[in-house]
């Protein structure tokens, strides 16, 4: 591994880029470098270790998060990173769902509705079923609400 990356982080930052086996649980607040020790410990895990690049997934919560990365993972270790799967949760899960579908009993081409799908949906049920849109607004219905939780 290259030596000066040690000296781009601080010692608990690099404490937990050199984490031995076994789960690791960073909390830390914003702008704190939790990306950074992320990006490299994935290079340590593939530099130093021998982990292999596509045997390793690291999940964020939006797709200019997971790019960053991407990118971050790249500039540290260059061709060599572009297999590790960098996502973000709902893509990363959705993406096993579709890989798993036969043994979660789905069809591999579910579709995931976001919000406005959500409305639609709802208001579509409650014309075809001549619900008072006065007294039950599509916004609402219990199952609308519910899922908006």
């Amino acid at each position: 591994m290259d030596v000066h990356w040690q000296y781009e982080l601080n010692p608990p930052q690099w404490e937990a880029v050199q984490h031995g086996a076994g789960p690791l649980l960073i909390l830390a607040g914003a702008g704190s470098g939790k990306t950074r020790v992320i990006t490299y410990r994935i290079a340590h895990l593939i530099r130093t270790c021998g982990v292999p690049a596509e045997h390793i997934l690291a999940v964020t919560f939006t797709n200019k998060a997971a790019e960053e990365m991407r990118q971050r993972v790249h500039k540290l270790l260059g061709a060599s990173g572009l297999p590790v799967w960098l996502s973000t949760f709902h893509a990363a899960c959705a993406s096993i769902l579709r890989r798993e579908a036969a043994v979660a009993r789905l069809s591999p081409h579910f579709v995931i509705y976001d919000t406005t799908d959500q409305l639609t949906l709802i208001k579509q049920c409650v014309q075809e079923r001549k619900i008072d849109q006065e007294l039950y607004t599509p916004q609402n219905i219990p199952a609308y609400q519910h899922a908006q939780e």
